[in-house]
């Protein structure tokens, strides 16, 4: 899982470049430009980007594969490009680099501006789950909800929406709530606060 996916814009990604005319040509579906499946990513790290190495009397290390150099994809996929770039390096991108290259594409700047708005414009689009901090983790989920079409009625529960997140960046955070509030959507969060036991 990374930012891409977790958000759901990498799909629109995917068809971006299937769309493609040499994709067409080539009759590269959207499946294609997954590296979780086969076909598109890389055999050797099954698309992981990195491989494990065994080392005898030490714990195992994990190395960029030295096949598709850490971009997940085989060269076949990789020659496909889509304004110029193909899909790793679109993986690459920063949310602020990536928000003026899809700025044509609807549903991907939805969900890039949702990220911005959230104060996260500098993580990459294939940014890791696991790399991500706590604080980060708790904006994409927010910026994931703001992103989508709500209908009807919406009651948004939140537990400790600034927890992990640096002081600097809850600003982010409360004009978030703030926009959600004016929309006509209703909110209740709770906050934890641990009261010193006195001695």
């Amino acid at each position: 899982s990374n930012l891409a996916t977790y958000t759901g814009l990498f799909d629109h990604v995917r068809r971006a470049f299937a769309a493609t005319a040499e994709a067409k040509e080539k009759g590269f579906n959207a499946g294609r430009f997954s590296f979780n499946v086969k076909g598109g990513r890389c055999d050797n790290c099954e698309g992981e980007g990195f491989v494990n190495l065994e080392l005898m009397f030490l714990p195992s290390v994990y190395a960029p594969c030295s096949v598709c150099l850490g971009r997940r994809y085989n060269e076949e996929t990789l020659s496909v490009r889509y304004k110029g770039l193909n899909v790793a390096e679109v993986l690459e991108l920063t949310v602020d680099a990536a928000l003026q290259f899809f700025q044509s594409m609807p549903p991907i700047r939805r969900a890039l501006s949702a990220l911005q708005e959230v104060g996260l414009g500098y993580l990459r689009l294939g940014q890791a789950a696991t790399e991500l901090s706590g604080g980060e983790a708790q904006r994409i989920r927010l910026a994931t909800e703001l992103q989508r079409e709500q209908k009807g009625k919406t009651l948004y529960i939140l537990d400790e929406p600034t927890a992990g997140v640096d002081l600097e960046y809850r600003f982010y955070i409360w004009q978030a709530i703030s926009r959600v509030k004016s929309q006509g959507k209703a909110i209740l969060f709770s906050t934890h606060i641990m009261n010193e036991v006195e001695r």
